[in-house]
């Protein structure tokens, strides 16, 4: 068994949640056709609850990372070689410990499971704090619990001291990650954050862009950017735009976390959050 975020989970509900972030690394690497079939197979297996199909797939792909992980780990392109690790140890978890009537797939449970592992990200600059503080408590106030939000200018909400920011987001690349860009002309001359927000995109995870109300839209560093500039979010200049994108983010955090809050909740945060970035626009 394995326990996390209060899910306790068997080794088929937690493959099910991995499996994807499994074969993504690997596709990422490789086209072999050998591997690429297993992980094709594997996936459907998952799917159908298909006890011996999976325990062949995964040997298959145990077996391939055996062969690989030193071109892996000597190849000067891979920049997510922990995450080719992880998955090596956690197939030979899954192949030593899943037993076959353990491979009964209830969505109620996977669901749960995912929505333990999910975590939101703001990726922000330090100067930018007094808005990245009133996105931290509008989050926080929607009942989102400290230890699913990273927002690094915020003591409860920093990453563990053994784990540089980098290998903390890869560690959860094959979690349910949704990044925040707070965006500033700031923003843009830190390559920190430049690279925090080109790994959203590597790894395709799910983002929503917010701007402070100095923002340059026209600077050139923003539309080279690797995420899609054109996807508009919410602009905290506190008008009726930023109102209904901030409802927006809202229902997209309640729909991620399982969260439901009455609209004079609601409009008690808003309020809140807009008072917070009026004080602090500049």
């Amino acid at each position: 068994m394995y326990f996390k975020g209060g899910v306790t989970m068997n080794f088929f509900q937690r493959l099910a949640i991995e499996c994807d972030g499994i074969c993504g690394t690997i596709d990422e690497y490789t086209d072999d056709s050998k591997v690429m079939n297993y992980l094709s197979k594997l996936q459907e297996a998952v799917a159908e609850a298909n006890y011996d199909t999976i325990m062949y797939t995964l040997s298959g792909i145990d077996k391939w990372y055996e062969e690989n992980i030193g071109a892996i780990s000597s190849n000067e392109y891979v920049f997510n070689l922990e995450s080719h690790q992880k998955n090596m140890q956690l197939i030979k978890e899954i192949l030593s410990g899943l037993k076959k009537d353990e491979c009964v797939l209830t969505a109620s449970e996977i669901i749960d499971a995912k929505k333990a592992d999910t975590v939101i990200f703001i990726s922000h600059k330090s100067d930018d704090k007094k808005y990245g503080d009133a996105l931290r408590n509008f989050i926080i106030g929607l009942g989102v619990k400290e230890k699913q939000l990273v927002y690094t200018s915020h003591p409860l909400h920093k990453i563990p001291l053994d784990e540089s920011i980098y290998e903390y987001l890869r560690s959860h690349f094959n979690s349910t990650l949704f990044m925040i860009i707070l965006w500033s002309d700031k923003y843009l001359e830190s390559p920190a954050c430049l690279n925090e927000m080109g790994a959203a995109w590597v790894t395709q995870t799910d983002y929503t862009n917010i701007y402070v109300p100095s923002f340059s839209f026209g600077n050139p560093k923003y539309h080279e950017c690797a995420v899609d500039t054109k996807k508009m979010g919410a602009v905290l200049n506190g008008d009726e735009h930023c109102k209904a994108s901030m409802i927006e983010l809202k229902n997209k955090i309640e729909e991620l976390f399982d969260l439901k809050n009455d609209e004079s909740k609601v409009t008690y945060l808003l309020d809140k959050f807009i008072d917070e970035i009026k004080g602090g626009q500049a």
